[in-house]
């Protein structure tokens, strides 16, 4: 026999969904993984919604837009979920203008500090038209920072950052003196994940290079059973080849760490090594507190860090 839910759990008969499924969906599609949400179940929760839409008939659209327009004035997240809908299944028009308004105006109150990575162009334009200003941009690349209440941090992802950082414990790779090393072009590929990886930590990173053994198996291939000096002056001359894996923090600091961490303890007395960690840390020095926090750095990178700011350098 089919059970009629209470009736404080009913919903009226002109709402498919709820807001708070809306007000997920619109968490879910800002902030991704991020948002602790299943990324499988946010469209099959809308199915009431998509069904209507997927008639195209005008009776059925004006349906959904009655309906998300109920729930987004129920909160902030509300609003970012029926923008999102729009974006995602219907289309900008007179008859959902404003509910891609309310949700631009919505992530500008809840003060997203880094908003400019996370808007489409579209949706960039139609931002300054609204508001009259800049979109906020501090540079910090990743998933969305607020300093308000309203989602993660960018504290958040660095306290994250330092938590993972602490925990790691990678193992020596066996080494063998004399033995000249194979091609590392691989391995140089790898050091970009891998700075990422490290010094900014999995929730910042993209899901593909949240797990460490996967980043570093065409490193830990290429380093096993050679000469790590060798390998490690082989592989600072790829990461900084022009048009290259280098010129950029990431791989020049990855390049460092991973000798450091993973390669015979000796390999740290070479020029590669210091030439890898100077090189990687001149270039982080703009990226310190902005993109990850120094204390991600391993204690020798900490003091050579000391060092070449009180040498200005």
């Amino acid at each position: 026999m089919h059970k009629v839910a209470p009736a404080w759990r009913r919903r009226p008969p002109d709402n498919r969904i709820s807001s708070e499924l809306l007000a997920d969906f619109g968490r879910y599609q800002f902030l991704d993984e991020q948002s602790g949400l299943p990324p499988n179940d946010m469209y099959e929760l809308l199915m009431p919604l998509h069904q209507l839409v997927f008639t195209q008939r005008a009776r059925d659209r004006a349906l959904v837009v009655a309906e998300l327009r109920r729930h987004a004035a129920h909160g902030p997240w509300e609003k970012v979920g029926a923008w999102k809908y729009v974006r995602d299944m219907l289309d900008a028009a007179p008859d959902t203008q404003d509910l891609i308004d309310n949700g631009l105006l919505a992530v500008r109150d809840m003060r997203v500090t880094n908003l400019a990575w996370h808007l489409s162009s579209r949706d960039t334009d139609r931002y300054r038209e609204i508001t009259g200003g800049p979109v906020p941009h501090d540079g910090f690349f990743g998933p969305p920072a607020f300093d308000s209440a309203h989602g993660p941090s960018r504290q958040y992802y660095f306290d994250d950052a330092v938590s993972r950082a602490a925990a790691r414990r990678p193992v020596r790779v066996p080494s063998a003196p004399g033995v000249e090393p194979g091609p590392v072009d691989d391995a140089a590929r790898a050091m970009w994940d891998f700075g990422l990886f490290v010094h900014r930590g999995p929730l910042v990173v993209s899901r593909e290079i949240s797990f460490e053994p996967n980043v570093l198996r065409p490193a830990i291939a290429a380093a096993s059973n050679v000469d790590h000096d060798r390998f490690a002056e082989l592989l600072a001359a790829k990461v900084t080849e022009p048009g290259g894996h280098g010129h950029n923090v990431w791989p020049t600091l990855g390049a460092a760490r991973f000798m450091e961490e993973y390669l015979a303890p000796g390999t740290v007395r070479t020029a590669a090594f210091a030439r890898m960690l100077d090189e990687g840390l001149r270039l982080a020095l703009p990226e310190l507190d902005v993109s990850f926090p120094a204390e991600v750095l391993t204690r020798r990178a900490a003091d050579r860090l000391c060092q070449l700011r009180g040498t200005g350098t």
